[in-house]
């Protein structure tokens, strides 16, 4: 039981626990804690607890607070409140939130969109605005937010991702009519980065360091680099999975499709980092697939259909992709892989890239669109990423094929 003595600072203080009453629902409480000398507004709603301190040390002025508190929850869960009754920039970035959860529940868009654009928003964009009001924010507080990301280092690419989220909220603004004009947004000049891949050669090779780093019993950060982890590479360049995809899989997203002439895995996640189509496997999928639940079984790790199809004894996923990671490097190292004969970096994503350009130059006739669809890209990035290093001496035989033309019957 706790006590006095060991409660948080922040904890409420028992006795300070006040229903409002008069018909208010009582999960709409007011309190004090040892952390504050304000009195602060508790309402359970939603399946969330919302706090926000009344700014007061008077009760009688508190309770007034959580009044009004109370009515704008319910107006703003009803959407009922109008933005102009608050034309802060933080508001029409929770609107933003709230539109973007409605087409991700319609399907619309992808379950990601707000975990990246919430991320965003309580790190960095919220705390620099916090307090603005959007009607007073120029481009050049915007280029001076961005100028501050600069300081830290980030690439082109994040800076821009993030000057995309502003400029979506300002378009909600001006769509409510808050603003009658968005303002210019900061340009950005973006070099193309993509990570290097493995030929067929750099690709044997890889493999057969990672077995002798099993047969070694090589630990990494705590962690025994084991077959899972020669399955994990295996698996990837045999099914165009993203690192993220795989971090999340589980084995009810994968079904097992066997057919007289068709024999591949059929692995749907439940969430992509794009649109969320199923993906279909090369063949060798299918015995690595069972080979990785045999290992687990041996190891009496859990293979049940919630269970997670690689390092499910990690219930922290961002912590399991993070120990492929770091045991992927240790491997690239062994393996002096770490970097492609162009310079271009070489990380767990390398994998899927491999997968991507061993279609291209070993398979047959198959169509860029086919295969962005496949691995659930575009054909433009496919273009300007993956398929860069692809040059006319892979595909000589394609390059030098003739058409084969067709003997005319005699009459």
């Amino acid at each position: 039981m706790k006590t006095k003595s060991n409660r948080h600072r922040t904890s409420p203080i028992p006795d300070s626990i006040t229903k409002i009453g008069g018909g208010y629902p009582d999960k709409l409480v007011i309190l004090q804690s040892s952390a504050s000398p304000f009195w602060w507004v508790r309402y359970y709603t939603q399946k969330k607890i919302l706090k926000k301190s009344t700014k007061t040390i008077n009760k009688f002025e508190a309770i007034k607070f959580a009044k009004t508190f109370y009515e704008d929850t319910l107006l703003r869960e009803r959407n009922l409140l109008p933005i102009s009754a608050s034309p802060t920039f933080e508001r029409c970035a929770n609107e933003l939130i709230i539109e973007q959860e409605r087409l991700i529940e319609r399907g619309e868009r992808s379950s990601r969109l707000n975990v990246d654009d919430k991320q965003k928003l309580s790190a960095d964009i919220l705390p620099y605005f916090r307090g603005f009001d959007i009607r007073n924010i120029t481009y050049k507080h915007i280029d001076n937010y961005i100028a501050t990301l600069s300081a830290r280092n980030l690439k082109p690419p994040s800076l821009k991702k993030h000057s995309i989220l502003i400029h979506k909220i300002f378009m909600l603004a001006q769509r409510d009519g808050l603003v009658d004009r968005v303002p210019t947004m900061p340009r950005f000049k973006q070099k193309d980065s993509p990570r290097g891949w493995f030929n067929t050669d750099e690709y044997k090779h890889l493999r057969k360091v990672t077995v002798a780093a099993i047969a070694d019993k090589v630990i990494v950060r705590s962690h025994l680099i084991t077959n899972e982890m020669r399955f994990l590479i295996t698996f990837v360049v045999n099914s165009f999975l993203r690192p993220s995809d795989v971090k999340n899989l589980k084995n009810k997203s994968i079904q097992i499709v066997e057919k007289a002439d068709q024999r591949y895995l059929r692995i749907q996640p439940e969430s992509s980092k794009t649109i969320n189509t199923p993906i279909v496997t090369m063949e060798d999928a299918i015995g690595i697939y069972r080979d990785l639940l045999a290992l687990h079984k041996t190891n009496d790790s859990p293979t049940g259909p919630d269970d997670y199809v690689f390092f499910p004894n990690i219930p922290n996923r961002d912590f399991a992709l993070q120990t492929m990671r770091r045991q992927f490097e240790w491997i690239l190292d062994k393996a002096g892989l770490k970097t492609a004969p162009g310079g271009e970096p070489r990380t767990l994503y390398s994998l899927r890239h491999t997968a991507i350009m061993f279609r291209l130059t070993k398979g047959g006739h198959i169509d860029l669109l086919t295969l962005a669809r496949n691995a659930r890209t575009s054909v433009s990035m496919i273009e300007r990423f993956y398929a860069r290093p692809l040059s006319g001496e892979m595909n000589v035989e394609m390059i030098q094929s003739k058409r084969i033309t067709p003997i005319k019957p005699s009459v």
